[in-house]
């Protein structure tokens, strides 16, 4: 059985259970009835938003590679600036 993260509504905070795989995406029910969805963390980088630009989940990275331009998640593209691409 794998490990899966979850956040507490409630409270915000992150936590680990073991499920079974065919459980991997159904929510998990706290003992006082919280809902608790599934989130995706890697260790102590935190919860992943798949709605962040590329800039903003890694500037430091984008910054290094210095790139012509940058496509954003709707499609259109702007020249790269650094002081306004964080």
């Amino acid at each position: 059985m794998p490990l899966y993260d979850y956040k507490n509504p409630k409270n915000n905070k992150i936590f680990t259970e073991l499920r079974k795989v065919k459980d991997w995406n159904k929510p998990y029910i706290l003992k006082d009835g919280t809902k608790c969805e599934r989130v995706f963390s890697y260790g102590n980088i935190g919860i992943v938003n798949k709605n962040a630009e590329v800039f903003e989940k890694d500037s430091e990275y984008v910054k290094k590679i210095k790139p012509k331009n940058i496509k954003f998640n709707d499609g259109h593209i702007e020249k790269y600036d650094p002081r306004k691409h964080r």
